[in-house]
């Protein structure tokens, strides 16, 4: 049974596949498609109440082949109701719903005003129809089968298990079609960042050569802010308008503010290296200064200790010349006076040759020098000669 079930769902996944790859995928309820069930296995699937009166909530008792009956309550506009079906040893699986009030919290929820059917096929894999939709994925471009891929996991659509070709109706055909719709709205609009790579590529910020990355935004109360491809997508599914834009990338930002901050400190230092050079060169010029005013100090002092010891040469040489030039009777008077012998002995000589020489001598010295020097230093007067006894008479 449920090899027979696959086999007769596999040329229906051709069909999809063609289908899928030419985007003519039904238009709102015009197209039929459904789920297919894995046997013995719990299956997510979506059934939705036909409600055209004004009612916005109202509820549904829904019934399931082989499993209890249920019941729940939807909401405008799409009136639908998520269920679980685990299917045993058959072929398929009908559900049917009816509108059936109920009072909750003493308020009264009203019946809907419908009721419906559908039918679920089982089958014992998807092999087929996960190789159709890759298929029909491949034939639409990696741009809009991301963007429907994306779009139908927001609507929480269980695309590999659901079959186009099938007759009958289900509440994802309009999701399945409005995917395929506004993908190719959303890829036709113009990026900020153009034909390229929105991952990564070359652009200038602040005149400085970086790599960027493309992002989508959002402008709400007069501000925007960045928003993911998901989320863009999702406002494109609901007419709502979103923004493109560019900045640098993390990974090119961290590079540049490396670079920018090692140019700093290299700069920083330069900086500090030529005031230090300059620094130094002030320190040398000062202390070069200090040692000129330091050498003009001791050439100063030398000269004048040059100028002082040749004064006292000087003082000594006329000191000597005075010494020279003094007369003759000052240096008889200072022999007088360290040897008073030798007077006597001068007194025993003749005046002639000491009257000579005492002339020569006085008239070779100038008379003005000889008087001061006389004045200044008077000899003593000489001693009386000693008298002798007198002889005695021959008688």
């Amino acid at each position: 049974m449920q090899t027979h079930s696959t086999f007769r769902c596999t040329p229906k996944a051709f069909g999809l596949a063609i289908l899928l790859s030419f985007g003519l995928v039904f238009v709102g309820w015009a197209q039929a498609g459904q789920y297919r069930l894995l046997a013995e296995k719990s299956n997510a699937v979506v059934v939705a109440a036909r409600v055209q009166n004004a009612e916005q909530h109202c509820n549904l008792e829904i019934s399931i082949q082989g499993q209890a009956t249920l019941e729940r309550e939807v909401r405008a506009p799409y009136f639908e109701a998520r269920i679980d079906i685990t299917p045993q040893d058959v072929e398929s699986v009908t559900v049917t719903w009816r509108g059936k009030s109920k009072r909750v919290n003493d308020e009264i929820v009203n019946a809907c005003p419908t009721q419906g059917r559908t039918q679920f096929q089982v089958v014992d894999d998807n092999v087929a129809l996960r190789a159709a939709w890759l298929s029909g994925f491949a034939a639409m471009g990696q741009a809009k089968a991301d963007c429907v891929r994306t779009a139908l996991q927001m609507d929480r659509v269980r695309y590999e298990w659901f079959d186009v070709n099938d007759k009958e109706y289900s509440p994802e055909d309009w999701k399945i079609q409005r995917a395929m719709g506004q993908c190719d709205a959303f890829l036709s609009q113009k990026k900020a960042w153009g034909e390229q790579n929105p991952k990564s590529f070359p652009c200038v910020q602040s005149g400085v050569k970086t790599r960027c990355e493309g992002f989508y935004s959002v402008t709400e109360n007069g501000k925007t802010r960045p928003i993911s491809a998901d989320e863009a997508i999702r406002r494109q599914m609901d007419k709502l308008p979103w923004g493109t834009g560019v900045r640098e990338t993390s990974g090119a930002k961290v590079a540049r503010q490396k670079q920018e901050q090692a140019l700093k400190d290299q700069q920083l230092a330069q900086e500090q290296a030529k005031l230090k050079a300059e620094l130094e060169a002030r320190e040398r010029e000062e202390q070069m200064a200090k040692e000129a005013i330091a050498a003009q100090a001791r050439e100063r002092k030398a000269k004048a200790e040059a100028d002082h010891a040749r004064r006292l040469q000087e003082l000594e040489r006329r000191e000597q010349e005075r010494l020279e030039k003094r007369s003759w009777l000052l240096k008889q008077l200072e022999k007088l006076k360290s040897d008073p012998k030798a007077d006597a002995k001068s007194d025993g000589k003749g005046d002639g040759k000491g009257d000579a020489k005492g002339d020569a001598k006085s008239d070779a010295k100038p008379e003005v020098k000889a008087e001061a020097k006389a004045e200044e230093v008077k000899p003593p007067p000489p001693a009386a000669p000693e008298a002798k006894p007198e002889e005695p008479k021959p008688k």
